[in-house]
């Protein structure tokens, strides 16, 4: 059998983190670590792809495996990293719409922080700011003004309340015009990131870069930014906790992240990547 033919046939499993793999403590389940450990001893691939800043991403799964193994898609599919090889696809916002945004949110009096060159910015040094440092393990740098950095951000983010988050988007869609993507990755997060910039583009991007096959590929999620990736797989699996547009489209629902329900998906649909697990699902 060619290698091309061995990479088409091989499967690919593509998991969110946050609400997804980790639980509401931000632990990463041993369990999940062993199952991802016999896929990998399969010969099978793990991708993670998550809204998370790729140093976040890289440092928790480093804490996790002890090794830079794993393609990472991070900032909502902007940024693709590869190991051994590095950044393959990174996208960024224009900066007139930057400054649309920045006043826009700036004028509600809603927390907004921009990703600059995997650095995360502020002007305030609030709780919303130190309490996503924390949850991301990552510094944090407070500026005069936002709009001042020179760089053009990979993502912004806009930190509130649900409810005042879910009535800003429909605005914040027309601010933006067409040039970046407005969409909830956290009830409490609103990402705006490059236009063309989603899982479900960069997962597609690494596919072509890998050689892997979608149709044989398994994507796991909870929120509205994993939609996209949902669109372009084989295989699409939300957990309980799940948005409900999520679930609607899923082909599996789960238990939800705090029952780990990467695990159940696998005892009912893979059971034979469960070698050397206990499991009570």
């Amino acid at each position: 059998m060619s290698n091309t033919k061995k990479l088409k046939n091989k499967r690919t499993f593509v998991f969110d983190l946050d609400g997804t793999v980790l639980n509401s403590k931000n632990e990463f389940p041993q369990e999940t670590k062993r199952l991802i450990l016999n896929i990998l001893d399969n010969g099978d691939n793990v991708i993670f792809a998550t809204g998370r800043m790729h140093i976040s991403a890289k440092k928790l799964l480093e804490n996790v495996f002890n090794e830079d193994i794993f393609p990472i898609i991070s900032y909502n599919g902007a940024v693709v990293y590869v190991p051994n090889v590095g950044f393959i696809y990174e996208k960024t916002l224009d900066m007139e719409t930057v400054h649309k945004v920045i006043d826009f949110l700036r004028e509600r009096n809603i927390h907004v922080q921009t990703y600059v060159d995997d650095k995360l910015y502020s002007e305030k040094d609030n709780e919303e700011i130190k309490l996503y440092a924390k949850h991301a393990d990552v510094p944090y740098y407070v500026v005069d003004d936002l709009k001042a950095i020179e760089h053009p951000p990979i993502k912004m983010l806009a930190i509130a309340e649900q409810g005042i988050l879910d009535n800003l988007i429909e605005p914040l869609k027309e601010i933006v015009n067409q040039k970046a993507n407005v969409f909830k990755s956290f009830p409490i997060f609103l990402d705006i990131v490059p236009a063309d910039a989603n899982k479900g583009n960069a997962l597609k991007f690494l596919a072509n870069y890998m050689g892997f096959d979608l149709k044989n590929t398994v994507v796991f999620g909870d929120n509205e930014n994993d939609i996209y990736m949902f669109e372009v797989a084989g295989k699409k699996i939300a957990v309980e906790n799940a948005v409900d547009k999520l679930k609607e489209v899923a082909d599996f629902v789960s238990k939800s992240n705090e029952e780990n329900g990467v695990l159940y998906s696998f005892v009912h649909l893979f059971p034979e990547y469960l070698r050397g697990i206990e499991s009570s699902n």
